[in-house]
Parts: structure tokens; C-alpha cells; sequence
């Protein structure tokens, strides 16, 4: 009889998500953006710095506060479709183009002269931002294929003639894809990430109908494509400072996947963020944050906000789900990580509008279906097959338990009515929240 391998590993792979679930770069979150550099209209995931440094040069301001917290980042630079690179030609010969269009590429400098490393050939040198790159070559196939590794350029053969050497020079011709965000790019955006996994996505637009269509993006996702997330959005600069118009926000909102940041201020970096900006640093948090811990008193790099708010305003925030920092001593903190949730509908709880719970909810669903995605087709439809999955989600879940993301007493079990190629399960468990308010009765005695 053949050895059925596949089935161990789903109680392994499933114990692995669990575990990696209290990693910070177990999180991922999406982040638009606008740069003159960046691979355009297109997702690229970044693990760390050194790849924010290939793909962005570590320039882009959101990028970096998305990164802040340790989640993985998928950038998509939202480009007019109109970049163009900037390139270096011999004609009949090479011809060296910038790695992405914008105007980022006209800063690139070459050079190509004789090479010290291994004589005989020839060297070009790339001048970048971040440093000097170098390529020994003998033809033109070579530094074609070499130049693959470049962060900076891409060089393509244009004929037989042979490269001459020349001294520094600038590419140039690059043009930009940077213009004020429409309606149409987010939609464009939409449709191109609707498939990507993620823990979070942040929202580069503060148009109340663009945060309409994001919210019904976000609810097609999550009904349609099985794929759960939370959105986080902002509001214009101008309004930083007027709870009123926040609150007016998540009122409009009024979901518990959807975080309406009303954070602003100077960053300790020195720069000042406007709320939508700082929307950004939310979404990467909450996506770097294990679910079985709350944001709820967590340090803000804040060094002044755009306002101070009072305390009526502090209550205005909360009864609306508004995420809002206040000064506590010589720090800012967040009030309670709350979502836009307020007003309850009937398949809601009161303890849904915290970011903790809804997002315990969400990956635990992410995690069961990625991962009997991933074994779809491979266990027989019978009560083997579902307690071997059975086997797997209960694996999981004594990790989530144990890390305090769930309380005891939850049951994963097979409901037996399998037919033809459908079977179902049966999930029943509690997130927990954190405590947030102590209440202490003193008697004096």
C-alpha cells in the first residue's frame, strides 16, 4: 500500500502558522503608495530593510511607517501610467535603463573604462543612493546577464558594436507617474490586489466615496474571496485637528474591519504626518501586533500631535470607534484600540469593535483556510479525511489557546455530512480581549 505523505503535514503546517502567529513579520500589510521609483502598478513584497532598500531606497515615507512595527510590507506604487525610465544608449551597442520609470532614475550615474578587477575586461560602475555597483564585463551578453543583480539598472543589447568606455554620466529621459490620486486609481488598485493575502491594507486616499468603495472592497473579499483583513483610513489634513469630522468617519464606516486612524503630529524622526500618513504606521501595527495582544496603551513615536485632545473629544472618539492618541506623561499612548464598530448589527457583539478580537477572529479563519486550501483535493471525503483535518485545526488551536488568543472550551469537530465534494466543520470559540478598565473597591478599614 502507498505511503499517503500528504496527510501528516497539515497538523505540522497548521502547528507552524499557529507559532508564527506571535512573530511580528507574520503580518503582512499592503501599502499603496506614490514614489519616483518602485516597481509601478504592481505588488512587491519587502521583509525587511534590505529589500524596503531594493525596491524603495528606504525613501518613502509610508513604506517606512508601515515597517515600523515589523510586519512584511506589499508595496504597490500607484502610478498615472505615463512613467517613463531613464536610460544611458550606444547605439548599436547597450543600452542601460534605470530598473523602474520616474524621476528617481535621472539621479543614476555610469561609468565604463577599463576593469581593475579583472584586467582584460571592461567595468561599469552604477553611483546610486545607497552605493556604488560594479560590473566587470567582456561583451555585451555578459553585463547583460550580470546586471540581472543591479537594484539600480537593467541593461539591454542593442547590437554587435563594441561598448566604449565613458566617463560619469547621468541617465536621463526618466518621467514621472506621480499625479493627484483619482477614483480611477483606486479602482485600478482594487482590482489588482483583491487577490493578494494580507493581514491589513492601508488607504492613501482620504475621499469619503474612495473609503465607500474601499469598505465595499474589503466586504467582497471577505464574502466572496474568503480572504479577511482590515482596512485602516484617514481623513484630510486639513481636518487633523476636528473630531467632528473623525468621528463623522467611522460613523460612516461603522464595520469591525475598518480602523479610522485620527492620528497626527511630528513623528520622533523629526518629520511631521499628517493623519493619513500616520495611517500607515496603524495599519503596520496592527498588522505586526500577535493577536492575542492588544494595542491598547501601546507607545506612539510621537513627539507632538497636531492636537491635544480633551476629554469630551477622548469620549467622542471612543463612542465612534476612532483610534486617537493621547499624551500620558512625557509619551503619547493609544486611548483603546477600537475599530469603527459602534453601532451594533445582529451577527455583532460589543466586544467586536476591539482591533484585538476582530483581528483574532480573522486570522484564525485565514489560517484554517489557507491551509486546507493548500490540501484541497488531497483528503477522501470520509470520516478519515475529516478527522485528519479535525486532527490539524485542533493542533492549531491548542497553540492559540496557549498563547492566550482564545479561551478554553472551544470545539473544533466534523459535522459528518459530507457529499461528494463538500463536507462542513463546526468552529466555536471565544477570542479574548484585554482588560482595559480595573475597577478596585477599597474598604478602609
Amino acid at each position: 500500500m502507498a505511503i499517503q505523505r500528504e496527510r501528516p503535514g497539515v497538523t505540522v503546517e497548521m502547528i507552524a502558522v499557529a507559532q508564527e502567529r506571535v512573530l511580528p513579520k507574520s503580518g503582512v500589510v499592503l501599502v499603496p503608495y506614490q514614489a519616483e521609483w518602485g516597481a509601478p502598478d504592481t505588488m512587491v513584497r519587502m521583509t525587511g530593510y534590505d529589500e524596503r532598500v531594493a525596491e524603495t531606497f528606504a525613501e518613502n515615507d509610508v513604506i517606512e511607517l508601515a515597517a515600523e512595527g515589523g510586519a512584511t510590507i506589499i508595496g504597490y506604487r500607484v502610478t498615472n501610467g505615463a512613467a517613463v525610465a531613464a536610460s544611458y544608449e550606444q547605439p548599436d551597442a547597450i543600452r542601460i535603463e534605470a530598473r523602474y520609470p520616474g524621476l528617481r532614475g535621472n539621479d543614476l550615474k555610469v561609468s565604463i573604462s577599463a576593469s581593475t578587477a579583472e584586467p582584460g575586461k571592461q567595468e561599469l560602475q552604477v553611483v546610486g543612493p545607497i552605493s556604488t555597483e560594479k560590473f566587470s564585463f567582456a561583451d555585451a551578453a555578459e553585463l547583460v546577464m550580470k546586471t540581472k543583480q543591479s537594484i539600480y539598472v537593467r541593461v539591454k543589447k542593442l547590437g554587435d558594436a563594441d561598448i566604449a568606455d565613458v566617463s560619469l554620466t547621468s541617465l536621463s529621459g526618466g518621467v514621472t507617474g506621480t499625479a493627484p490620486l483619482t477614483s480611477a486609481d483606486a479602482t485600478k488598485m482594487f482590482t489588482a490586489v483583491s487577490g493578494a493575502d494580507f493581514d491589513t491594507m492601508y488607504l492613501p486616499f482620504a475621499d469619503p466615496a474612495v473609503q465607500a468603495a474601499a469598505k465595499q472592497f474589503m466586504s467582497d473579499r471577505r464574502g466572496l474571496n474568503k480572504k479577511l483583513s482590515t482596512l485602516v483610513i484617514a481623513g484630510k489634513e486639513a481636518d487633523d485637528d476636528n473630531m467632528v469630522s473623525h468621528t463623522e468617519r467611522s460613523v460612516a464606516q461603522n464595520v469591525r474591519y475598518v480602523v479610522n486612524n485620527a492620528i497626527a503630529g511630528e513623528h520622533n524622526n523629526g518629520k511631521y504626518y499628517n493623519s493619513l500618513q500616520w495611517a500607515a504606521w496603524v495599519a503596520g501595527m496592527i498588522a505586526a501586533t500577535p493577536a492575542h495582544e492588544s494595542m491598547t496603551g501601546v507607545v506612539v513615536p510621537l513627539k507632538k500631535a497636531k492636537k491635544d485632545w480633551g476629554h469630551t473629544e477622548i469620549l467622542q472618539a471612543l463612542s465612534t470607534g476612532t483610534l486617537i492618541a493621547i499624551r500620558d506623561g512625557d509619551v503619547y499612548v493609544i486611548e483603546s484600540a477600537v475599530n469603527t464598530l459602534s453601532v451594533l448589527g445582529p451577527k455583532d457583539r460589543e466586544d467586536y469593535g476591539k482591533i484585538r478580537v476582530s483581528m483574532t477572529l480573522d486570522q484564525i479563519q485565514n489560517d484554517i483556510q489557507t491551509v486546507g486550501k493548500k490540501y484541497k483535493g488531497k483528503l477522501s471525503n470520509n470520516d478519515i479525511g475529516g478527522a485528519t483535518f479535525v486532527g490539524a485545526v485542533k493542533a492549531y488551536l491548542e497553540v492559540r489557546e496557549q498563547q492566550g488568543a482564545i479561551d478554553t472550551g472551544w470545539i473544533f469537530e466534523d459535522k459528518k455530512n459530507g457529499v461528494g465534494d463538500r463536507r462542513g466543520f463546526r468552529l466555536s470559540a471565544k477570542p479574548l480581549d484585554a482588560i482595559e478598565y480595573f475597577d478596585v473597591e477599597w474598604e478602609v478599614l
